[in-house]
Order: C-alpha cells, then structure tokens, then sequence
C-alpha cells in the first residue's frame, strides 16, 4: 500500500470517531463502578478563530478496545452549530468524560477550519497512554495545538503549522469543573500525561478540498 493510501485510510479512521461529551450534571459513580471519569481540556491558540475545531484522537485503534474510537474537541457543536469558547486566553473546553476502567490513549489529532482545510500529522503518533481506575475523578491534563500563521497565495493570513502540546492547566480547568460537577470536587486526582512537545509526525499534512460550484438551473 502506498504512503497515500496509508494516509487516506488513517483519515478516514479519524473522520468516523464521534464526538465525546460531557456526563450529564447528575452523573454519579455509585451508579457506575465500572466506570472512571476522566477529565481534560482540549485547546487551540487565538491565531486560529471559530471556524476552526482542534481534535484529539482517544482509543483509536485499539483492537477489542470496550469503547469505540472517540474526539476530543476544543469547541462543542451543537446541531452542527459551533459554540464558543470557554477560555479566554485560547479556544477551548474542559471535558469531564465517563471511561471504562482500564487502558485507554490518545493516539493522534487533527485541525480543521470549514471543512476545507485542515492539519494533521504526517505520521503514526507515539501514543500517550493512561489507564483509568473505577470510581475514580482524574485530571490528564490540557491538550493544546500550537499554531503558525503565514501567508497563502494571495498574500492573505492562515494558520500554516500546527504543534501538539501537553501543559499542566489545572489551575484554569478544574475550577470549570468543580462549579459544573460539585460530585467530583473532593475526589479529583492530578495524574498528567507526560508534558510538554507531543513529539511524533514530523512534518504536517495540509489537505485542502476543492471548492464545488453546483450549477443553478
């Protein structure tokens, strides 16, 4: 199989993972012990805008994995209407998420801007694992895309590059948290994922999809 081919598939795997959502406000452990709530932020600079959506990649392509192949978004949507922002020094949300005890990752991620244009890593990402324990509230961490602007072929600004980043945002992410889930307040741990420069990819696919121009009879 060509290096394309491998590329293709690996975007469509991507494509087909949901969206994770938050546990409902009620959500309660008791009622769930086989269950861990994990709890992360996910984030992109200001040098992108609403038209753009950060993406990570949990427990994709995991064989016999309990739980399908999920995304981590940095701007929920609803109905196909992208919200706004939670943060105010980036674009972005904290997700608090309910998993089955056990091995889970982050395998990959991606950037998109209308559905025109996006960014992703060129290769298979070095996975970040961390296992998950029943009745247990932990924090991963905050997952950031760095973005370079530069310019296109008419001269106008766009993010050009995207860099992967895992940063320690507790101070700003659980407060969020502990205002909406009041239930986890007492029982959250702090188990980060290695930070710093998520290194793996090397160099940045940019896909750019042809504008169709449907005729009007």
């Amino acid at each position: 199989m060509s290096c394309r081919s491998t590329f293709i598939c690996l975007l469509v795997l991507l494509l087909t993972a949901c969206a994770a959502s938050n546990v409902d406000r009620d959500f309660s452990l008791e009622n769930n012990p086989d269950q861990g709530i994990v709890i992360a932020s996910v984030s992109f600079d200001r040098a992108g805008s609403r038209n753009s959506q950060a993406m990570f990649y949990l427990d994709e392509g995991i064989p016999g994995a309990p739980v399908p192949a999920r995304r981590l978004e940095a701007l929920p949507e609803h109905a196909t209407i992208r919200m706004g922002s939670q943060f105010k020094d980036s674009y972005g949300q904290v997700l608090a998420i309910s998993l089955p005890a056990g091995r889970h990752t982050i395998s990959s991620w991606r950037l998109v801007r209308s559905a025109a244009y996006s960014l992703s890593p060129s290769e298979k990402m070095p996975p970040l694992e961390f296992h998950v324990a029943a009745g247990k509230v932990q924090y991963i961490g905050n997952l950031h895309l760095n973005l370079v602007e530069g310019k296109n072929m008419l001269g106008l600004r766009m993010v050009a590059d995207a860099s992967p980043e895992i940063r320690d945002r507790q101070d700003r992410d659980l407060p969020i948290i502990k205002k909406k889930y009041p239930q986890f307040a007492d029982r959250m741990e702090i188990r980060l994922l290695p930070l710093g420069t998520w290194e793996g990819g090397r160099t940045t696919i940019r896909d750019i999809q042809p504008v169709v121009i449907v005729p009007v009879k």
